[in-house]
């Protein structure tokens, strides 16, 4: 195998797991146990609420 084979197989590898680890693991810990569509309404919703404190205190300590 030539070095620049190897190099562009090195980069491919690189990217597969890159596309794996953005899409299909979340996919995965997602259908590990079953949620409700409730529960994930609930859980989206108390993650936002985190999320705005999160930027108001950014935004307090900053001024």
């Amino acid at each position: 195998m030539a070095s620049s084979e190897k190099e562009s197989l090195e980069r491919k590898i690189k990217k597969l797991r890159k596309d794996f680890q953005k899409n299909v693991q979340p996919a995965l810990r997602r259908h590990t146990y079953y949620l409700s569509k409730s529960e994930r309404r609930r859980i989206k919703r108390k993650k936002a609420i985190k999320r705005i404190q999160r930027r108001q205190r950014r935004y307090r300590s900053a001024a």
